[in-house]
């Protein structure tokens, strides 16, 4: 790769709203929305008490000492900041969705593989995919061992083809050099299609200029290529990307400005801030003394301050709030948030309505939610298994047959199944073996009682009245006893019983 595309790429790529927000959308992702916006917080602060937090951010607060009415600065404004974990909770709630039903594999046929945690690679590749709006999935090999991690756009750039920028001809994850004071060092991980090299680069915003790789790599099998190291053994991309919904990060700037502002609106309505920001006493200027350390001091005379004849009334400051007008700007700006995220109260397990609603009722519901993630977990699951194609294929040398698929996230209940299965024999749509799979009640034993049913027609007349009878119940808790009930009948016809001693 050329040294002069390499520093196109780098120069463009830090420009971009991705990198320069990343580490702040890692934060919110980590629910540490109190930090990334303490500072809005204590600029509104000051805009509505003027005065009331020093340039350190301490807030002034008053006791009575010696008989004096004494300022001090002993409250953080930090530890006042009421934070948000909208955007957390949302993050977290996709990856929970994806990985609500085990993944179908077949990953136990291959050795290389049969250990990898599938489900939980893909809740943490979910998570990135929605904060960073992409991630890179790094492959790596040791002998006959295979893995691999994602890499955050905060440490990796593309570098896209000169003629059709929608073409990626290779990906550069890079750190800066902590011998570096300047942070003009990069020290980088070159990977194209079959190659793979390791190069650092001093830069400047028009230069770039290859020095000696800081580290021995000829104990990991890398050869000497000039001043770096080539892989000779690279085959394929030993790296996949994998892009969120429309390639950007879950995390724009709008909703960013909604959840900046419900920590704010939520912090200056808070008790524990109004009981601390409210000012006991407003005071003439001619009672109040400063000393030495900066504190202000007002004389008491018992309980009462002592004013001068001309001095204006002392007055105990009342600060109204406006907590019914918050209230109903913080929904507003939280149904807007939840718009651009498809996200509602059920989705968070919020029953508003207080009744338990139907798998279907739930699914029409949630079916915004539900789109969203399917799509983001698709491309997940696409990334996650290419990366372990190339992985088994570049140790043992063969294309293999993995698949990989995801289940449905919102199940119909076992009284919705039963209505179905009904209505499905009843007009002839659906066999008595495939609706007794449908239920998936009977476990692994579903083929045995196939075999009984079709040898025994009266059986069959009577697991049909049967299944009417459960069709007919509404409340899943009746359904549960009844089947028991039944279960024992039918064990007891085919003789299979436990007595008990």
């Amino acid at each position: 790769m050329e040294k002069s595309r390499i520093l196109k790429a780098y120069n463009k790529y830090i420009q971009t709203d991705i990198h320069r927000n990343c580490e702040k959308y890692r934060k919110l992702s980590d629910g540490k929305s109190a930090d990334v916006f303490f500072s809005d917080v204590k600029a509104r602060v000051n805009l509505e008490y003027m005065g009331i937090v020093d340039k350190q951010g301490y807030i002034k607060s008053y006791s009575v000492d010696n008989n004096s009415l004494v300022s001090n600065n002993n409250h953080s404004l930090k530890d006042l900041v009421v934070g948000n974990g909208l955007l957390q909770a949302t993050t977290r709630l996709y990856a929970e969705y994806a990985t609500s039903k085990k993944l179908v594999t077949n990953q136990k046929d291959f050795e290389l593989i049969k250990d990898f945690d599938l489900d939980d690679l893909l809740g943490k590749a979910m998570i990135i995919q929605s904060w960073a709006g992409r991630l890179l999935l790094k492959g790596v090999t040791e002998l006959e061992k295979f893995s691999f991690y994602p890499v955050t756009p905060k440490d990796y750039f593309p570098i896209r083809n000169e003629y059709n920028p929608k073409l990626i001809d290779g990906y550069v994850i890079y750190n800066l050099s902590a011998n570096d004071k300047n942070k003009n060092t990069l020290i980088c991980e070159i990977y194209e299609l079959d190659s793979i090299e390791y190069r650092a680069f001093k830069i400047t915003d028009k230069n770039i200029e290859e020095i000696q790789y800081p580290y021995n790599l000829k104990d990991n099998g890398m050869i000497e290529d000039g001043l770096g190291y080539r892989d000779n053994q690279a085959k394929g991309w030993a790296v996949v990307e994998i892009e969120n919904i429309f390639g950007t990060s879950d995390y724009n700037d709008d909703l960013v400005g909604n959840v900046r502002e419900l920590v704010i609106g939520d912090t200056l309505t808070s008790q524990a801030f109004q009981k601390v920001a409210n000012p006991l006493l407003q005071v003439p200027d001619s009672v109040i003394e400063i000393d030495t350390d900066g504190r202000s001091t007002v004389k008491l005379d018992g309980r009462v301050v002592v004013v001068n004849k001309d001095d204006k009334e002392v007055k105990q400051v009342q600060l109204e709030t406006k907590t019914q007008e918050w209230k109903l700007q913080r929904e507003n700006l939280q149904n807007d948030a939840y718009k651009q995220l498809g996200v509602n109260d059920l989705a968070f397990g919020i029953d508003l309505g207080g009744s338990i609603s139907s798998g279907e009722a739930k699914r029409r519901s949630l079916e915004r939610i539900i789109a969203t993630v399917e799509s983001k977990r698709s491309k997940c699951i696409t990334g996650i298994k290419n990366i372990i194609l190339w992985g088994y294929k570049k140790i043992k040398g063969q294309e293999i047959d993995l698949q990989i698929e995801a289940q449905d996230i919102l199940s119909l209940s076992l009284t919705e199944k039963m209505s179905i299965v009904v209505q499905g024999i009843q007009n002839n749509v659906m066999s008595l073996e495939t609706a007794i799979k449908f239920l998936g009640i009977l476990g692994k034993n579903a083929d045995e009682e196939i075999a009984l049913i079709k040898t025994n027609i009266t059986y069959q007349e009577k697991l049909i009245n049967i299944m009417n009878i459960l069709a007919g119940i509404t409340r899943e808790e009746q359904l549960q006893v009844k089947l028991e009930e039944l279960s024992k009948d039918i064990m007891k016809d085919l003789g299979l019983e436990v007595k008990e001693e």
